[in-house]
């Protein structure tokens, strides 16, 4: 094997043009948000490239399984590959993949949905597994859903276990959104709450209507990876209930810890 001196002048051959990643991603979003197939025509017109480069830009992408084509209508829509590395980004560990089997049994077990949350780089989250629970009526939240990282209930499970500083949380909460509006006293006591008892618990503020309850999920270190939510329609359960359900979600979190930090924990 021939090694490559990195101060040395290397011709790697043309660079590519400038603006042909640009165009295959977004060609990519367009079939992503299109509710049908699409021609090559179509795909150039809405994204201004000239058919020749779209068709080309299509062909490697078709290529690498990113799209598919109809060989009868010559139309065009996302392929697996694009699914497969959806589902990468959205959860890399594949730790949902880890913990699904416990919380979907909590999910029928407690007649409730669960969410699990996975936090990401820039202070935000993503929901990267939702398991319903067999109820007549039930809520149902989008997998790949990104929030502010201290929005809603595990929002302030996470603010409540980091131990924020006051600043420092009151700068958090001015980013935030909610549906139904609280203060910053209501919320900072909210995540005080949730510090002392380990759960915390929002109260239709992030969706009208509905209850949530949240746990933290650290790693060896303390640090917060993951985040499970409990989610129900409001008035369904009393106090002492929501008060069951958060107990259980803490003995799930240990749980989850244990499985998804073990290997990091043996190394």
């Amino acid at each position: 094997m021939q090694l490559i001196d990195p101060t040395e002048d290397v011709d790697f051959g043309q660079p590519a043009k400038p603006n042909t990643v640009a165009s295959a991603i977004a060609v990519l979003r367009l079939l992503g948000k299109s509710d049908q197939p699409l021609g090559v025509n179509a795909i150039a017109r809405e994204l201004s490239l000239a058919p020749s480069s779209c068709f080309k830009i299509l062909k490697t992408l078709q290529t690498e399984q990113f799209v598919d084509c109809d060989i009868g209508t010559k139309l065009y829509s996302l392929g697996t590959g694009a699914i497969a590395l959806a589902r990468n980004a959205l959860d890399p560990s594949q730790a949902y993949t880890t913990v699904r089997a416990r919380l979907e049994q909590a999910a029928q077990e407690l007649e409730l949905a669960v969410g699990f949350w996975r936090v990401l780089p820039n202070r935000r989250i993503v929901l990267a597994g939702f398991a319903e629970g067999t109820t007549q009526m039930r809520i149902h939240m989008s997998v790949g859903q990104r929030l502010p990282m201290f929005m809603g209930a595990v929002g302030r499970a996470f603010a409540g276990h980091l131990n924020v500083a006051t600043d420092e949380l009151r700068n958090e909460f001015a980013k935030l959104r909610w549906n139904v509006a609280l203060s910053f006293e209501e919320y900072a006591a909210e995540v005080a709450q949730a510090r002392e008892r380990g759960y915390a618990l929002d109260e239709g503020h992030f969706a009208p209507g509905v209850t949530t309850v949240a746990v933290a999920i650290a790693d060896e270190s303390r640090a917060v990876r993951y985040g499970l939510s409990a989610i129900m329609f409001s008035g369904q359960r009393d106090e002492r209930q929501i008060d069951e359900i958060g107990r259980q979600l803490i003995v799930i979190s240990q749980w989850a810890g244990s499985r998804l930090f073990l290997s990091s924990s043996r190394s």
